[in-house]
């Protein structure tokens, strides 16, 4: 019954209009707008065509700044990726590796495959 009661409530709380105290009535009309004198524009005569815009050999400094720091950037990344690459100098070694990989791959091909033969019989059996 409580939580009937309090439910109720805040459907009402929530349901209930705000009011808004600052506003004495909102059908007032609008106060009247006051206007001021626009000041005239004065126009200079000077005819640069300067846009106020940076400068030509300021927009290459910052463009070659750019370019410059993706360079490091990319050379940074290249250096380091380098010193922890394996390198494998004799083609003999290379060869090896390759074997015993594929000899790794293998073997744990054989024994995912007798795992599932051996998940098969067990449901078999299991029927």
């Amino acid at each position: 019954m409580l939580r009937r009661f309090s439910i109720l409530l805040c459907l009402l709380v929530l349901c209930a209009p705000a009011a808004a105290h600052a506003q004495s009535s909102p059908f007032a009309p609008l106060p009247p707008a006051t206007t001021t004198p626009e000041p005239t524009p004065t126009v200079s005569s000077s005819s640069s065509g300067d846009g106020g815009g940076l400068k030509a050999w300021q927009q290459i400094l910052i463009f070659g700044g750019g370019a410059i720091l993706l360079f490091g950037i990319g050379f940074a990344i290249l250096a380091d990726a380098r010193s922890v690459a394996p390198t494998i100098e004799n083609t003999e070694e290379r060869e090896a590796t390759r074997k015993g990989r594929e000899a790794d791959l293998k073997r744990r091909k054989a024994k995912a495959r007798a795992a599932d033969k051996r998940s098969r019989q067990a449901r078999k059996r299991n029927r």
